[in-house]
C-alpha cells in the first residue's frame, strides 16, 4: 500500500469518526476511535479544518495549561450515500489489490444500519432490495425472488473507467444478504444486461424447479427432472 493511499484512508477514517460522533471529540478521542497515533490525528485534523470539513472550539479550561480543542463536523452528518461515495473514492486508488472489492464492500456495509434477521428467504431478498434502494439505486426483486434488477446506478458514469465498482457492488449485495441470516447468496451479477441495467442472480436452496426444459442450437427441446432430495 502506498503512502498516499495510507494518508487518504487515515484522513477518511478521522472525518467519518468526527461526523458520526454524538459529541465533539478531542484528539485523544479520535485516536482511540480510529486506532491512529495522536500526532497523526493532529496532522490530518489541520488539513480537514483547512478544507472546511471540520471545525474546532476550545474546551472549558480546568486548571493550568492551554485548554484542549474539541472537533466537530462543519456540516451535517453525511448521508449513507455520501459515506459510500467517500469510501469508493478512497478505495479506487487500490485497484491493484485483489482484496479490494471485499474490503470496500465491508466499509460500505459498516456505514449502514445492520439489516434485521429475516424469517424467510423471501424476506431476506426484500430486506436486501430495500437496502439497495436506500443507497441510491432503483432495485426491484423479480416475482420468483431469485434476482434483483438494479438501475439508476449512482456511479454509472464512473463504471467504464473503473469497472472494479461493479465488483464492489456485487460484494456489497452478498454482504447485505449475509446479514439477514438466511441461506441466500449471490450466484452472479450481470453488468449492463441493457444500458443502465444490471441483475444480481441469487442462489436459494428453497427454490428447486420440478423440471428444466432446455433447447439446443437446432431448437430441439430436452426436459430434465430435478431431484428434490
Amino acid at each position: 500500500m502506498t503512502d498516499s493511499v495510507t494518508t487518504q484512508e487515515s484522513r477518511a477514517r478521522i472525518l467519518l469518526a468526527v461526523e458520526n460522533a454524538a459529541d465533539p471529540m478531542t484528539v485523544e478521542d479520535i485516536a482511540d476511535r480510529t486506532g491512529l497515533h495522536a500526532n497523526t490525528v493532529r496532522a490530518h485534523l489541520d488539513v480537514l479544518m483547512a478544507a472546511g470539513s471540520i471545525s474546532r472550539t476550545a474546551a472549558d479550561a480546568h486548571g493550568r495549561g492551554r485548554p484542549r480543542w474539541l472537533y466537530r463536523a462543519a456540516s451535517p452528518v453525511s448521508s449513507p450515500f455520501q459515506v459510500l461515495a467517500e469510501a469508493l473514492s478512497m478505495q479506487l486508488t487500490q485497484v491493484a489489490d485483489p482484496a479490494l472489492a471485499g474490503r470496500a464492500a465491508d466499509q460500505w456495509a459498516q456505514a449502514l444500519p445492520d439489516l434485521p434477521r429475516a424469517a424467510t428467504p423471501d424476506e431476506a431478498v426484500a430486506e436486501a432490495t430495500d437496502a439497495l434502494n436506500g443507497l441510491g439505486f432503483t432495485a426491484v426483486a423479480n416475482p420468483r425472488g431469485d434476482a434483483i434488477t438494479l438501475t439508476d446506478c449512482p456511479y454509472a458514469e464512473l463504471v467504464d473507467a473503473n469497472p472494479i465498482i461493479c465488483d464492489i457492488h456485487a460484494a456489497l449485495v452478498a454482504r447485505l444478504l449475509t446479514q439477514t441470516g438466511q441461506p441466500v447468496t449471490v450466484e452472479s451479477v450481470v453488468v449492463w444486461t441493457r444500458p443502465g441495467m444490471c441483475a444480481a442472480h441469487l442462489r436459494r436452496p428453497d427454490l428447486v424447479p420440478a423440471r428444466i426444459i432446455t433447447a439446443d442450437d437446432r431448437g430441439t427441446f430436452t426436459s430434465n427432472e430435478r431431484s428434490t432430495s
